[in-house]
C-alpha cells in the first residue's frame, strides 16, 4: 500500500508539473522575442601606391612623409559588420511596454567575437516616445549616408565614414570621429509626428577629473514628405581630444591636465526616390577646439566634407550603387605660431553591383578607391597602416543573407 501511494503521488506531482510546463510554454501575444541577423563575407584584395615621398613638407599638423606604402597587397576574407541578436518586448500596460536588444557582431571567418558589442539596451516605449539605455550609435551616425551602398557598407571599405565623418591626418584614432557607437548612453526617441522624427542622446567616459568630464550629446532627425526627405545632425564632444590625438606630441594639450577640448559637427543631407532610383546629396561642417597654453600648440582645425550616393534598382535580380565622397583641407590655428593643412584633402569612389538569389540572399561585387593628397592619410582599410599621400584601391566580392 505505502509503494502504491508513493506511486501515485509522484504520478500527481509530475503531472502538475507537467501541466504547468506546458501553460508556461504557451505563446504570450503581449511577450516577443525575435532572433534575427545579416551576414556578408567576401574576399577581399587591398593594394596602393603613390605615397608621398621622404623629405617631401606635410602639413603643420601631419606627420612626416614616410616615402613608402604601408598597405600589403594580399588576398584576405573579411565578414565586416556581420551581426546576429535578440530583441523582444514585453506589454506593461495600454500604452507602454519595455523593450531589450543585445546584438553581436559575427564574424564568420573567425572565433574571435564579442558578445553584445553592438547595440545593445534596454528601455520603454510609449505614446509619448522611447527611452533607452545601454550602447547605441548617436543619432549623428544614424541621421546621415541613410542609403546604405547595397546594404553591405556598414563595417566594409567603402562605407563614406572614413572620409567624410573623419579627419586625414594622425593614426585615424576615432576621438575624431563622428560616426560612432556610444557607451554609457541614454537616448529619447520621438514618437512619429507624421513628417517628423528626431533622437537626443547624451553619453560619458565615466572618467571624470578635477578639470574635465569628457561626455557626448548627439541629435538627429528627418523631415519626410513622400519620396523625398531631409536629414538633419548635430553632434558635440566634450573633453575628447580629437585633434591631439591625431596630431605630433609636441602640438597636443591633453597631456596638460587643465586643459579641455570641444569638438563638434554639423550635418544636412538630402534624399529622394526616382522611380527604381534613390539619390543622396549629404554635408557636414567639423570644429575642434581646445585650450592651449604653450606656444606652437593646437588650437583649433576644422574642415567640410560632402558626399552623394546613387543607388538603382535595375530589375528584381540587380542593382547597382555609386558614391562619391570628398573632404577638404580644412584650416587650423596654433597658438602664437603659423598653421597651414596643405595636402589634407581626401576623396573617395565606389563602385557595386548585386545579384539577388532571393529577396533576402545575393552575391555583390564593390571596387572602391580613396585618393590622398600629399599629407592626408584617410584609411578605408581593415588592417593596414596608412602613410601620407598614400591612395588605396580595394576590390570585394562576397555573399550577403539575413534572417
Amino acid at each position: 500500500m505505502q509503494k502504491k501511494a508513493l506511486l501515485v503521488a509522484v504520478g500527481m506531482a509530475l503531472a502538475v508539473q507537467g501541466a504547468w510546463a506546458q501553460k508556461k510554454e504557451k505563446p504570450d501575444p503581449d511577450s516577443v522575442v525575435e532572433l534575427y541577423g545579416k551576414v556578408y563575407p567576401e574576399v577581399y584584395i587591398p593594394d596602393s601606391s603613390g605615397a608621398t615621398a621622404a623629405g617631401v613638407a606635410t602639413c603643420t599638423i601631419c606627420t612626416p612623409a614616410a616615402g613608402e606604402s604601408a598597405v600589403v597587397r594580399r588576398s584576405m576574407i573579411e565578414a565586416s559588420n556581420s551581426r546576429f541578436g535578440v530583441r523582444g518586448h514585453e506589454k506593461l500596460g495600454p500604452n507602454l511596454k519595455a523593450i531589450f536588444q543585445l546584438e553581436t557582431q559575427f564574424l564568420v571567418d573567425q572565433n574571435n567575437t564579442p558578445f553584445a558589442a553592438r547595440d545593445s539596451f534596454v528601455g520603454l516605449a510609449s505614446n509619448w516616445g522611447t527611452v533607452k539605455l545601454g550602447r547605441m550609435d548617436t543619432p549623428f551616425k544614424e541621421y546621415g549616408d541613410d542609403v546604405s551602398f547595397l546594404g553591405v557598407s556598414s563595417g566594409n571599405f567603402m562605407s563614406t565614414s572614413t572620409v567624410y565623418r573623419h579627419i586625414g591626418m594622425g593614426a585615424q584614432n576615432n576621438a575624431a570621429r563622428f560616426h560612432e557607437r556610444r557607451i554609457n548612453a541614454v537616448q529619447y526617441e520621438s514618437p512619429d509626428f507624421g513628417p517628423a522624427e528626431f533622437k537626443v542622446q547624451y553619453s560619458t567616459n565615466e572618467a571624470d577629473t578635477a578639470a574635465r568630464k569628457p561626455h557626448v550629446w548627439s541629435a538627429g532627425g528627418q523631415l519626410e514628405w513622400g519620396n523625398f526627405a531631409i536629414l538633419l545632425g548635430y553632434e558635440m564632444h566634450r573633453d575628447l581630444f580629437g585633434i591631439s590625438n591625431n596630431i605630433p606630441a609636441s602640438m597636443r594639450n591633453n597631456t596638460v591636465a587643465t586643459a579641455r577640448s570641444k569638438d563638434e559637427a554639423y550635418a544636412i543631407g538630402f534624399k529622394w526616390k526616382w522611380g527604381s532610383h534613390q539619390f543622396e546629396i549629404d554635408a557636414n561642417k567639423k570644429r575642434y577646439k581646445e585650450d592651449a597654453s604653450v606656444t606652437g600648440r593646437i588650437q583649433e582645425y576644422e574642415n567640410n566634407a560632402y558626399l552623394f550616393l546613387w543607388d538603382w534598382r535595375i530589375s528584381q535580380q540587380w542593382r547597382l550603387a555609386a558614391h562619391y565622397v570628398r573632404a577638404d583641407a580644412g584650416s587650423c590655428k596654433r597658438l602664437n605660431a603659423a598653421c597651414n593643412t596643405d595636402g589634407l584633402k581626401g576623396e573617395q569612389f565606389s563602385i557595386g553591383s548585386s545579384y539577388y538569389l532571393s529577396r533576402r540572399t545575393y552575391l555583390f561585387f564593390v571596387y572602391s578607391m580613396v585618393r590622398n593628397d600629399i599629407s592626408a592619410r584617410f584609411n578605408p582599410t581593415f588592417d593596414d597602416d596608412v602613410n601620407p599621400g598614400e591612395d588605396i584601391r580595394q576590390l570585394g566580392v562576397g555573399i550577403h543573407t539575413m534572417f
